[in-house]
């Protein structure tokens, strides 16, 4: 994740300034003017809904576009959005949702089901590439489009009859599929714009920009300074602008999670994207509850590039896993910040629990490794262990894999720290050895995680192909009762550990600050925020 030395000068300017005297902090101002500061990790490559593959741009989407629902600050209800009722067939295979007649887009245009549908074809579009694009597989024929089996869209179960109505039609019962429409990437786009802009059939471009950017969100895109600030401000023709509090927000792309914490201290930020290691147990122990610390329903683990040596040998591959202290891992280098993670998908995930899949075992290790003709790492090529990130709790925690490899295995790994939209490039084309990974999920289901296991998929950036996992997998969605559900899951769990493709480390505890004046928060395992229910008063 990318910040550039503009921004943390910045940044150290208003530090001293704020030390010279009683100022008007950005905090003091955001109270005032009801502008909400944040902290947000990264720079954005650009604001495409459809193309997007990370958390911080998600963030700016949820204030910028809507879709037919989304989800409230608890990360699990369902509102209204652009659809102001829906209907769900007795077999759970058709969604019908009614657009409201007030939608409007940001320049005064209707918001119509033509807007939907254009929008899920785009999002489909096997050139474009899109990597979410396995959330809307439930669809009828969707995988189908994607993968060109199909070259009609009107053969996808997505229909618009007419302007106010939008038709879903299931392949499978998917009781999460509500919670999949809520996820940013299923947003309608103005199709006018993209045209313009030439947009359609390319990812991002200039219609993502200041001044071309029409939303449909309770926010519009007013200003975007590279590697500085992005700043959206109240959108007067959102349906439901009179209950939006906020006048404006402002995103700050601040890798450096102790810079953001001065910035925080110093009343620049209301909100952070993490808090320091070095810091957490400090605000834990001071009065107050501006520390907020939430399991996330999601995964750190290790990314293999299979297709290429070594790691296109399962025995390196599970040499490596093997090799992870996970316990150690959790309570020395990631202490407070995440839980040993023995599984790919976090326990509790949709309900499930899980068993430990995953474990340490040294001399396994070093077996493994000398069969695969590098006998205490003798022999072994020069690799990189690729981290898209320069935050420093993050490169901490690839020397300690780096070293754990070195003690168990013998074999030296290089660390290689990337801006955060290159790493997100050497993901799409796969050109990495093996990367520091994560996923976040979208859905409160196993399903939206273990996709990544599926030969094809858009997020499997292992490349990895296994016939036995590609039989397994469906039968997650497809199992005719709970229990044969629940096993299908166990048997993609047990494969991931068995060939390895991802190693997982660590289920992280995400650590925010949030500012007392901050109102409408509330913390969740997703991260959902949903920007219309927030607002500053003095506490």
């Amino acid at each position: 994740m990318t910040y550039r030395h503009s921004l943390t000068s910045l940044l150290c300017a208003a530090l001293l300034l704020s030390s010279c005297g009683k100022r008007e902090t950005a905090v003091d101002a955001g109270l005032r003017t009801q502008t909400l500061h944040v902290g947000n990790n990264a720079e954005p490559p650009d604001l495409d809904p459809h193309t997007n593959n990370s958390m911080v741009t998600g963030f700016i989407h949820d204030a910028l576009f809507e879709g037919l629902v989304r989800l409230a600050n608890d990360g699990i209800t369902i509102l209204p959005g652009v659809a102001e009722r829906w209907e769900v067939a007795p077999d759970g295979l058709t969604y019908t949702f009614h657009l409201r007649a007030n939608a409007t887009w940001s320049n005064g245009d209707a918001v119509t089901a033509t807007d939907f549908l254009a929008a899920f074809r785009r999002f489909l579009e096997p050139k474009l590439g899109c990597e979410g694009a396995n959330i809307v597989f439930p669809l009828v024929h969707a995988r189908d489009f994607l993968e060109g089996r199909t070259k009609d869209f009107a053969d996808v179960g997505v229909k618009a009859p007419d302007e106010r109505t939008v038709v879903f039609r299931l392949a499978f019962r998917a009781p999460y599929f509500l919670s999949v429409l809520a996820d940013g990437h299923l947003r309608p786009l103005h199709r006018p714009s993209l045209e313009k802009f030439h947009g359609v059939d390319q990812r991002g471009g200039k219609w993502t920009s200041p001044g071309n950017l029409i939303s449909n969100g309770p926010f519009v895109l007013t200003e975007w300074k590279p590697n500085q600030v992005l700043v959206v401000t109240k959108n007067p023709r959102y349906w439901d602008a009179p209950r939006v509090r906020l006048n404006a927000i402002r995103f700050y792309p601040i890798e450096d999670a102790s810079v953001e914490e001065r910035a925080y201290r110093s009343g620049q930020l209301h909100i952070t994207f993490t808090v320091p290691q070095s810091k957490i147990e400090t605000y834990a122990k001071a009065s107050g509850t501006v520390l907020h610390s939430t399991p996330q329903l999601a995964t750190e683990f290790v990314t293999f590039s299979t297709q290429r040596p070594p790691f296109n040998d399962v025995r390196v591959r599970r040499a490596f896993a093997l090799a992870i202290d996970r316990a150690q891992f959790a309570t020395s280098v990631v202490k407070g910040r995440g839980d040993a993670a023995y599984s790919f998908v976090r326990p509790g995930t949709g309900g499930y629990s899980f068993p430990p899949f995953h474990r340490h075992d040294a001399a396994e290790a070093k077996k493994l490794l000398a069969e695969a003709g590098f006998p205490g790492g003798v022999g072994f090529p020069a690799v990189d262990y690729t981290v898209g990130s320069r935050d420093q709790d993050k490169l901490l925690a690839a020397q300690a894999l780096q070293q754990m490899w070195q003690q168990t295995l013998g074999v030296k790994v290089g660390i290689a720290s990337t801006e955060f939209k290159v790493w997100l490039d050497l993901l799409r084309t796969k050109t990495f050895a093996l990367t520091a990974d994560n996923w976040n999920m979208g859905i409160n289901d196993p399903s939206d995680m273990l996709a990544l296991g599926v030969t094809g998929d858009p997020n499997n950036d292992a490349g990895w192909s296994h016939a036995p996992y590609d039989a397994a997998f469906p039968a997650v969605n497809h199992a005719p009762d709970e229990a044969a559900r629940r096993a299908a899951i166990a048997r993609c769990e047990q494969l991931i550990a068995d060939e390895v493709p991802y190693a997982p480390v660590y289920h992280p505890i995400v650590n925010q600050l949030v500012h007392p004046t901050v109102v409408g928060w509330r913390d969740n395992p997703i991260r959902a925020i949903d920007w219309t229910a927030l607002s500053l008063a003095p506490r």
